[in-house]
């Protein structure tokens, strides 16, 4: 029988020799001596192991770090992860659990408690998913069986507005093809099969706040006035406000925090034009903005009372044009490939039947507070996630915005980096902008990897980045950016083998304004790109430094 395999990540060669001995003969224990190391091995071969033993006190990448990457990620969906550190405080174990440790062995290793410890871990392990996988497919088969959130909200939209059910259905229909083009797309959302069913049932509240639209608005045959439209805009409010007045249970249902999303954020829009929020880009969930599109081509190709339906052809030509608002571009590709698809499904779609009682629905949601239209404030996408105002959504690091907030003004920062990456339009015009985006990522990861706690790695704008630094030596400065070029420079992206990543960095070491930082900077790293993959310095008094690859 095949031995189970185990990954050790500790610094200390010493440590990970007395773990190998402990181990060795039971399982197949591979070593890493760093958490990059980790992270580069999982990348490529995570399904092989079990288990991960990871130490927290380590150089390039801390035990912390790494765990967060791969909880981030759902890494630990396929193994255990066990955090070992000499420090056993209260404070450590508490935030390994909150990443997702399973559990926690303190040194010296004890070989008994530490072979009984990792035993029991893979069993439960190995239950819990046993497990989770009943649970999912039970949830699948209720919904396969049910259709109970589109059956009813086909009626109840039917009922209350001019059109038919069959809105709720296409709408169903359109998201459900956009997110699974969008999955063979890019992987940049991290859309499970599960992810994707639970979106396409929550889209069908997308609409539920027209319960409170007066009739003679709702279903007027002639032009809005500008006050009624303000009336009919406050549906996606007062549709997210229905959910946050379920009951706390069920609030918490995956189901019911998705639809909340998707009521609230459907009519924003990519530029940011949308409402009730005004949020743009990333900052409005991918389910949003799915449902979003998927319910403006349907608002299209439908006849309402106050307009006759487009033709899909007509549709698709106002969509990609920009005249029913700004989409995510990504989006518009995906809706581009599944157009004849789309058109040829929805030809066919008619009004279902209930086969369901309404008591059945009730199971899952409870409809007679679902509908008491109470008023609740509900809080912005500030105030639920205000981290997500400074997180660039594709790299993990801080965007523009925090940049321009936090040290735009400041004038006591030691040194500036500006990074660009060499030649990436070629890389996108000839490995195509999905690989792009891996490879910033990428090096949003390596350049994190030389960084202090202390310094802040900012995406600028497109593919240049800007490293702020507090308090550090001018000698130390140098090798850190030296060592980014190398570590960027040694990439090696798993499809594309063959390409080759480089960057120009430009820096200015002395205290001075934000703003002479970046600009004497950002003249350095043009100098770099005279001959790319290079560092030029800038030191303060002197007129110019330009140093030589090391």
């Amino acid at each position: 029988m095949e031995k189970q395999k185990i990954l050790i990540v500790d610094d200390s060669e010493m440590n990970r020799a007395l773990l190998v001995d402990i181990l060795e003969e039971q399982y197949d224990v591979i070593e890493a001596d760093n958490g990059v190391e980790a992270i580069s091995l999982l990348s490529k071969q995570r399904s092989d192991f079990s288990l991960l033993l990871l130490d927290i006190m380590m150089p390039e990448m801390d035990g912390f770090e790494v765990l967060a990457y791969i909880n981030k990620y759902h890494w630990n969906d396929t193994f255990a992860v066990i955090m070992i550190s000499a420090d056993d405080s209260p404070t450590n174990i508490k935030r390994a659990y909150d990443l997702g440790a399973f559990d926690y062995i303190s040194r010296p290793f004890d070989s008994t408690i530490v072979q009984r410890r990792i035993s029991n871990t893979m069993l439960l392990y190995a239950r819990q998913q046993r497990l989770e996988k009943i649970i999912v497919e039970q949830f699948h088969e209720q919904e396969k069986n049910n259709k109970l959130m589109i059956s009813i909200l086909s009626h109840i939209v039917e009922f209350r507005n001019g059109e038919s059910g069959n809105h709720v259905l296409h709408v169903n229909t359109i998201t459900k093809y956009l997110l699974k083009q969008l999955v063979r797309r890019t992987d940049k959302y991290h859309l499970s099969k599960p992810d994707i069913n639970l979106i396409t049932i929550a889209s069908s509240l997308h609409d539920i706040g027209k319960i409170a639209i007066p009739d003679a608005i709702l279903n007027k045959p002639g032009r809005l006035t500008a006050e009624e439209f303000e009336v009919i805009k406050t549906h996606s409010v007062v549709g997210a406000n229905m959910l946050l007045n379920l009951p706390v249970e069920q609030q918490k249902a995956p189901l019911v925090k998705i639809a909340t999303e998707i009521c609230r954020w459907h009519h924003e829009r990519y530029d940011g034009n949308g409402y009730p929020d005004g949020l743009k880009g990333e900052e409005i969930p991918i389910a949003a903005q799915v449902v979003a599109l998927a319910d403006v081509y349907d608002a299209l190709t439908s006849e309402r009372c106050y307009k006759k339906a487009y033709s899909h052809e007509e549709a698709l030509k106002m969509i990609l044009e920009g005249q029913c608002g700004a989409f995510n571009p990504t989006l518009l590709l995906c809706l581009q490939e599944i157009a004849d698809t789309l058109e040829s499904e929805l030809m066919d779609t008619s009004s279902e039947q209930e086969t369901k009682s309404i008591q059945d629905v009730r199971d899952i949601i409870d409809y007679d507070r679902l509908f008491l239209n109470e008023k609740r404030t509900c809080p912005s996408r500030e105030q639920q996630h205000p981290q997500l105002l400074y997180i660039d959504s594709l790299t993990n690091v801080y965007n523009r915005r925090y940049y321009d907030e936090f040290f735009q003004g400041a004038d006591d920062i030691q040194a500036m980096a500006v990074i660009d990456v060499d030649d990436f339009k070629h890389i996108n015009d000839n490995y195509g902008h999905d690989t792009g985006d891996i490879v910033l990522q990428s090096i949003a990861r390596t350049v994190l990897s030389c960084m202090r706690k202390t310094d802040a790695v900012v995406r600028y704008g497109g593919d240049e980045f800007v490293i702020v630094f507090y308090s550090i030596p001018a000698d130390v400065f140098e090798k850190k950016l030296e060592r980014i070029r190398h570590s960027v420079n040694s990439l090696i992206i798993d499809d594309c083998p063959e390409l080759h990543i480089s960057v120009s960095i430009g820096g200015f070491y002395g205290i001075e304004t934000a703003k002479k930082l970046f600009k004497v900077a950002d003249d350095m790293m043009y100098q770099s790109k005279n001959t790319k993959n290079k560092v030029t310095i800038c030191f303060l008094n002197e007129k110019s430094g330009s140093k030589d690859n090391i």
